[in-house]
């Protein structure tokens, strides 16, 4: 019975703390909602380079009338085979664009050379033998002609993310083998591509995730860490105490803000050794870079964390407050998922989510070697964030001394 009584004493204190209420009825839903509308998306967009040199011209051998000139435009009918809600296509007649590919979100490179329809329809005929086709109302027989010498269609992809380049090859499979099916042909897609990777394919699932996983990981320790320091010292007095001192505001928000980015640092340094030495994670960037990405995304945190401890009348609040905040943005950052498959109404998130620029930055490095000018708009994200949460924090740090 006493057992009982605690239970009812819980409870009733529970329904009384409207936030506290709110938290436990709001956030199972929002993370289920939010979870069912990030992961069930489909790409969306991808852009892709199309450079068409195709003359879209066949010349064949005939049994009835010698050699003639067919009209087939495959490099066109592949291009309409792509499904146009996945792919936004860009339109070249530059072959050197190809080099864009890994740049601008362009993930992709096709470049069709002059003789694209010729060299499929000639082995298409020869790999099946004669077939019939219909010419100007007549019926003639193509005859396999002797192979025919010509470049390859070149094909670059990018393959930073698995996940992605899975999907616009199998997309391109799929493409490819509806305009050798209107061959009659038993030609492969490989047999026609001169496919490269800008890893070469040493990007695996675990390098590709593991910057998103310390940018969490970071995130977490650092606002859970600082939200609760600042509530611990608010209820306890020793904030007041520390603002009715000759110090300002903002001095005090500096100070917190060095202590935990420091503390940040060290933490981050550890997760990236041990990521590497005990798991190989790949790593071809520069740490200096990594260093100044991570300094810049915990200052805006600090801020986040000071926010969220104005908010928590206690300790056990601040923790609901972070995870309310913090877990929805592993979600929405493309840690696991990528961004490209997240319906529209949920992808304004992404934008709005810090670990969206740091998760970017740090693979840019990691992952592809990148350096200060790769990064600069993500470390200016970055800045912007940290400069508007640290003001938010001053203002933030002001009124918790005259509220503890």
């Amino acid at each position: 019975m006493k057992s009982l009584a605690v239970m009812r004493n819980v409870l009733r204190r529970i329904v009384r703390d409207i936030r506290t209420l709110a938290l436990i009825i709001i956030l199972p839903l929002f993370f289920v909602l939010l979870y069912g509308n990030s992961f069930s998306g489909s790409y969306r967009d991808l852009s892709i380079l199309i450079v068409n040199q195709d003359n879209g011209l066949a010349s064949v051998r005939t049994a009835e009338v010698g050699r003639v000139t067919l009209d087939v435009q495959l490099a066109d009918a592949f291009v309409e085979a792509l499904d146009p809600a996945m792919f936004s296509i860009i339109e070249s007649d530059d072959p050197a664009d190809i080099e864009r590919v890994g740049e601008e979100g362009v993930w992709a490179a096709l470049v069709f050379p002059k003789p694209f329809s010729n060299v499929v329809v000639n082995e298409a005929v020869r790999a099946g033998g004669e077939r019939k086709v219909e010419l100007e109302g007549d019926t003639i027989t193509l005859l396999p002609s002797d192979p025919i010498e010509s470049p390859r269609t070149r094909l670059v992809l990018d393959d930073g993310n698995p996940l992605v380049v899975g999907a616009i090859r199998a997309a391109f499979d799929e493409a490819f083998a509806e305009v050798l099916a209107s061959q009659q042909s038993s030609l492969t897609v490989e047999g026609l591509l001169d496919a490269t990777a800008l890893h070469d394919g040493k990007i695996t699932m675990l390098d590709f995730t593991a910057p998103g996983i310390i940018g969490f990981a970071m995130t977490l320790i650092t606002v859970m860490l600082t939200a609760m320091a600042v509530v611990r010292e608010r209820t306890g007095g020793t904030l007041t105490r520390i603002l009715i001192a000759p110090i300002s505001a903002w001095q005090v928000t500096i100070g917190y803000a060095m202590a935990f980015s420091t503390i940040a640092i060290v933490q981050a340094a550890e997760l990236f050794l041990a990521s590497t030495l005990l798991f190989g994670i790949r790593f071809v960037g520069s740490p200096a870079v990594v260093a100044v990405i991570i300094l810049v995304f915990t200052i805006g945190l600090q801020g986040i964390a000071t926010l969220i401890s104005t908010l928590a009348r206690n300790e056990a609040q601040a923790m609901q407050f972070v995870l309310f905040l913090l877990i929805p943005s592993i979600m929405v950052s493309g840690v696991f998922w990528p961004l490209e498959t997240m319906p529209a109404t949920i992808r304004p998130l992404s934008y709005v989510s810090p670990l969206t620029y740091a998760n970017a930055g740090l693979r840019k490095v990691m992952l592809a070697g990148g350096g200060f000018g790769d990064v600069q708009f993500e470390l200016a994200v970055l800045g912007a964030f940290a400069v508007v949460m640290l003001a938010l924090s001053i203002l933030s740090m002001r009124r918790q001394a005259y509220t503890a």
